[in-house]
């Protein structure tokens, strides 16, 4: 029997993509859950023998990934950003949509079973932040994956510690801006997502058994959404999406050290329902948004 507590979760860069580094010199990540894991496609014979019995099925098809969820923090999960916006931090600034293909090996073992799982070829699908009206700022990083070996021993490497740094929360956003002005006392924004999608897709070759053979990225599609408290402001945006007007989202996030990332949607399109509710609610309405045109970005600051 294993323990929750005894799971580990471990990252590293590759150089060639599908190839676990050796030593696997890697990083600790501290998670909240994962689905990672190797799933069977299965072939049902069609076969006629002398018996009405069905023939063992054939294992055909396998697939590797799933979801990282984890508490934000500053600068832990930085490469795996990089990898989900397909481009590398230049100058503290990451672009997303690019076209630079960043793979890890993630080992995933349960410690006090002697059980591990070596996770290679591992692209960033997806890439969600979710910021609560009350509570921790949440990542969420999805993957998908070329192959899995399993061990009754960790690999060798240097492991280096999972980050100490502070979480962020709701408390952590700073002063949000609409179209350049601020969302304070004019447009009640409480709570906010953003989410990457690279829309990849499995190239399978014959030759190589299981494993897959390339993971190929196609259209880039960006989508959120954020609740606005009901009044003047948040009806003028409602109109927008009538006219498809575009706004521009500014959302900082500063941590209690003052290590600040701020994501910047220059142009995304909108749409949102009437408000409503009982007439003890403070109405609201949640406008959902899609990135067109031009790429959102993240700018890191690392406290002064």
């Amino acid at each position: 029997m294993s323990s929750g507590a005894k799971q580990i979760l471990q990252i590293a860069k590759e150089t060639v993509i599908g190839t676990t580094p050796s030593p696997f010199a890697r990083q600790t990540i501290a998670f909240t859950s994962t689905s990672l894991n190797q799933e069977a496609e299965k072939t049902a014979s069609e076969s006629i023998v002398d018996s009405r019995l069905q023939s063992a099925s054939m294992v055909t098809k396998a697939s590797y990934g799933g979801d990282i969820s984890a508490e934000a923090v500053y600068g832990a999960y930085d490469d795996l950003i990089a990898a989900a916006a397909f481009n590398a931090w230049a100058t503290n600034s990451l672009t997303f949509g690019g076209v630079n293909r960043q793979t890890f090996s993630i080992l995933y073992g349960y410690a006090d079973v002697n059980n591990y799982h070596t996770f290679a070829g591992m692209h960033v699908n997806s890439f969600a932040i979710n910021i609560p009206s009350n509570g921790k700022i949440s990542f969420t990083f999805g993957f998908m994956g070329q192959k899995r070996t399993v061990a009754t021993s960790a690999p060798a490497g240097t492991i280096t510690a999972a980050s100490t740094n502070k979480k962020l929360s709701n408390v952590s956003v700073g002063e949000i801006l609409l179209d350049g002005v601020s969302t304070i006392g004019n447009a009640c924004i409480s709570a906010f997502s953003f989410n990457w999608d690279n829309s990849m897709q499995v190239q399978e070759c014959l030759g190589k058994g299981l494993e897959v053979g390339a993971i190929l990225e196609t259209a880039a599609v960006g989508t959120g959404s954020f609740t606005v408290a009901w009044g003047s402001k948040a009806a003028e945006y409602y109109e927008k999406q009538f006219t498809n007007t575009p706004v521009t989202l500014v959302i900082p996030i500063t941590d209690a050290d003052g290590n600040k990332y701020t994501l910047t949607i220059p142009k995304a399109e909108v749409s949102a329902p009437l408000a409503t509710g009982s007439k003890t609610d403070i109405l609201q309405t949640t406008f959902e948004y899609t990135v067109v045109d031009q790429a959102p970005t993240l700018v890191r600051t690392p406290k002064a």
